[in-house]
């Protein structure tokens, strides 16, 4: 071989020996202890990760760096969760200032997240006996600390400046604006106390700060919050039909201390819809008032089923700090909200009338007293109510056919919820052998006096045959009834 190439190679086999660590002969003591001699523990914060071989070696050694930082990161877990356990007893006996509570405290998991990019891998072994990667993560504990000295200079001054600028905002009668500077200036606020104690974590023998913490945004946000009211204006106990919208839109009005409209207020509705929980959003317009389409409600077990419309905290939080926030806002805010109600109409409060139109009359058959019964029979085991009206016969304008849909309605919506009209017409049709057969021709159709629409409709015909006349038309009857009836029923169910 070249005396080059091999300078070369053993220059690249000296490479993976730094980065590896040596592969043969006993372990180093950070690889059983967790403590490396070039980094002291009272300085840095030292995690030691692991990996098995397997055949990408590349990948084998960052996953036991990133298992060294994970390492860290616990400790950091560990030490952090502490420290807020025992400054939240602090607080209980009155020993904090009032600028620190449960709510402006970013999440432990948050803290240590912030901190992630400043712990750096500085050795790693390969065991070829166990065939494992080692690597040793280390965070920097005076130099991070001094680090974030300097952001909580900057998120106090943050802090002080978007408050000012929120009560100017409140002062022009921007609400929406001025809670906005608000959220902005917990946003910092929360930041600056995480920060602070991350630093007495990390240093906590460093002397007390002089600086003057600046005022908790918190209550001046709930205060704000408590000040803006919603007002339910129309919209409430509407109908509802599953899988429609709402006939009319819920409306309602933000106002500032009871009478003062506001512009700009996301205000969202929750409710059933076809994919499982419905959520709609709108924004209040110059008159403080929204309104709120609700689309396609889903079937549930109620009759009075609730809408809750509320500001949208969520909407609010977003538009302030521009994209997703660094530390999570789940449920910290709610309210204020109105509720709605829509009557979800399901069988056991919907009322049936059934009217029966006998055209001919055949052989002295008296149609109303099969198909009345049968019908309401069918439409009770629903659920459904019916109106009771003797045999049912229905009038001679309605069998006429001279009615149209809208008449219909206002003749019969004052008595019932749906109308359900059966129409049938009997005839001989021929003799068989000693007896008699009969055509009964059948038409079923189901009215909806709120939606003033055709639910369903159903037509068909069957042959009935007997020995007199009489008993051949009424089983005509019969055999039309027992085809169609379950039909209709089934449809005005689901047309609910």
């Amino acid at each position: 071989m070249p005396l080059k190439k091999r300078i070369t190679v053993l220059f690249t086999v000296l490479i993976i020996l730094s980065a590896f660590g040596c592969t043969a002969g006993k372990h180093p003591g950070w690889v059983a202890n967790g403590i490396h001699p070039g980094y002291a523990p009272d300085q840095f914060l030292v995690g030691v990760g692991l990996a098995s071989r397997s055949r990408d070696a590349q990948a084998d050694v960052q996953k036991a760096d990133t298992n060294a930082r994970l390492e860290v990161a616990k400790q950091l877990k560990v030490k952090l969760q502490s420290n807020l356990t025992s400054l939240k007893e602090q607080k209980t006996r009155s020993l904090l200032p009032e600028t620190f509570t449960s709510k402006t405290v970013v999440g432990v998991k948050e803290e240590v997240d912030l901190l992630l990019g400043g712990i750096t891998i500085v050795d790693r072994y390969y065991s070829k006996k166990d065939q494992l990667h080692y690597a040793v993560a280390v965070l920097n504990k005076l130099e991070t600390a001094q680090r974030l000295s300097s952001e909580i200079t900057l998120h106090s001054h943050n802090v002080e400046v978007l408050s000012r600028q929120s009560e100017v905002l409140l002062d022009h009668g921007d609400i929406v604006g001025s809670l906005q500077k608000k959220i902005m200036a917990l946003d910092h606020y929360r930041k600056y106390i995480s920060k602070k104690q991350m630093v007495a974590v990390l240093v906590p023998q460093a002397p007390a700060s002089d600086d003057v913490p600046p005022g908790d945004p918190y209550d001046g946000i709930v205060e704000l919050k408590n000040s803006i009211d919603l007002i339910r204006l129309d919209g409430n106990m509407q109908a509802g039909r599953i899988g429609r919208s709402l006939e009319k839109p819920l409306r309602v009005k933000a106002v500032y201390n009871h009478h003062t409209p506001i512009d700009n207020v996301p205000v969202i509705a929750q409710f059933q819809d076809q994919a499982g929980r419905g959520e709609r959003t709108v924004v209040t317009g110059k008159d403080g008032t929204a309104a709120i389409k609700v689309l396609e409600i889903e079937k549930t077990s109620r009759h009075l089923n609730p809408i809750t419309v509320s500001v949208d905290w969520n909407r609010l939080i977003k538009e302030a700090l521009r994209d997703a926030p660094d530390t999570p806002w789940d449920g910290f805010f709610s309210g204020p909200s109105v509720t709605f109600k829509y009557k979800l109409r399901v069988p056991n409060v919907s009322n049936v009338l059934i009217k029966i139109c006998n055209r001919g009359g055949a052989s002295g058959v008296d149609a109303p007293s099969i198909l009345h019964p049968t019908s309401a029979d069918l439409l009770r085991k629903k659920g459904f109510l019916i109106k009771k009206t003797g045999r049912g016969t229905a009038d001679s304008s309605v069998c006429s056919g001279a009615m149209g849909i809208e008449s219909i309605v206002r003749k019969y919506k004052p008595l019932t919820d749906i109308l359900v009209v059966e129409t049938v017409d009997v005839d001989f049709s021929g003799r068989r052998g000693q007896g008699y057969v009969f055509r009964a021709r059948m038409s079923v159709t189901a009215y909806d006096m709120a939606y003033r629409e055709i639910i369903a409709s159903v037509e068909g015909e069957a042959l009935g045959g007997a020995n007199n006349r009489k008993k051949a038309a009424e089983r005509a009857i019969e055999e039309v009834a027992d085809e169609l009836i379950p039909q209709i029923v089934s449809r005005i169910a689901e047309g609910l």
